[in-house]
């Protein structure tokens, strides 16, 4: 069980805000960071508001000994944030409010993307993951394409590259498609989550994680390989097409996501132009994905 406690201050005041209360023993606090939303050449962009209300949250967990006096509590963070006891709006939350479970995702093909904290029983084939706070979650309308190509195809035997792997459930899909070898490569550090996740599939060992920027010249990988997934943005598919095309072996697959409706055509001519041919299209909404075969 917990407490929550609700100030609205202009963003430009919530950083003092957090570390007087953090002197003062609340630790717990957060915000929604207020973030537009804008549609560019290269997909969508982003960019952070800065003279806004936002609203600060203070979470109190309950004890048993002693238990949380709500009031005191109130007027303590009141009087440390200098501001009315009535401005501070207070709210229990039950923990499985707070929590918002992850749904079970239902692939439309006979395969589901499961949460580690269901017990939902189901009739299919199910990835397990823990879901991640960061793009990958599988919920996303380019994430659940790939899966959906990678997953009715026969990897066995295949070498397979994921570029921008994420929480790795393309790299999973394609071990649960019985790839034989998969090297899942991410600019963050990622490896940890993606051998969890991995784990929870019993595919961890078809799996080796590596961290870098594929687009910087330093970058090396060796080798080619059968299929390559690329779920990122057109911009970037476009610059890396020559090292895709370095790394795809002869009549492989290349399957490339994170396109949007007003991009995908040029960025796909520029492919095509390199002697790929597209096999299919698949639409999400805006978002687009390609599967391309190496001639």
């Amino acid at each position: 069980m917990l407490h929550e406690f609700t100030i609205t201050m202009l963003l430009n005041q919530v950083d003092e805000a957090v570390e007087e209360l953090n002197m003062y023993g609340f630790y717990n606090t957060y915000y929604d960071q207020p973030i537009e939303q804008f549609a560019e050449e290269n997909g969508y962009g982003f960019y952070e508001l800065k003279d806004v209300d936002i609203k600060l949250k203070v979470i109190l967990e309950e004890t048993e000994n002693p238990p949380i006096d709500t009031e005191k509590a109130r007027n303590e963070i009141a009087s440390i944030l200098k501001v009315e006891k009535e401005a501070i709006r207070y709210h229990f939350i039950k923990t499985q409010e707070w929590q918002q479970p992850f749904p079970v995702i239902d692939m439309k093909n006979g395969w589901y993307i499961k949460p580690t904290h269901s017990e939902e029983k189901l009739e299919g084939r199910v990835i397990h993951f823990e879901p991640p706070r960061a793009f990958g979650s599988g919920l996303h309308g380019t994430t659940q394409d790939c899966l959906r190509f990678i997953l009715k195809e026969d990897l066995q035997g295949k070498k397979v590259l994921d570029v921008g792997t994420g929480a790795g459930l393309l790299s999973i899909a394609a071990a649960l498609a019985a790839a034989e070898q998969i090297l899942a490569v991410d600019i963050e550090d990622v490896k940890e989550e993606v051998l969890y996740n991995a784990a929870l599939n019993k595919v961890e060992n078809q799996i080796s994680v590596l961290q870098g920027n594929i687009l910087f010249p330093e970058f090396e990988i060796e080798g080619l390989f059968d299929w390559i997934f690329v779920n990122i943005a057109a911009k970037e598919i476009e610059l890396l097409l020559p090292f895709l095309d370095k790394h795809l072996a002869a009549n492989g697959s290349l399957l490339l996501s994170g396109m949007v409706d007003w991009n995908y055509k040029e960025t796909l001519s520029l492919y095509e132009e390199k002697g790929f041919s597209i096999d299919q299209i698949a639409h999400s909404d805006e978002w687009v994905t390609g599967l391309l075969k190496k001639k």
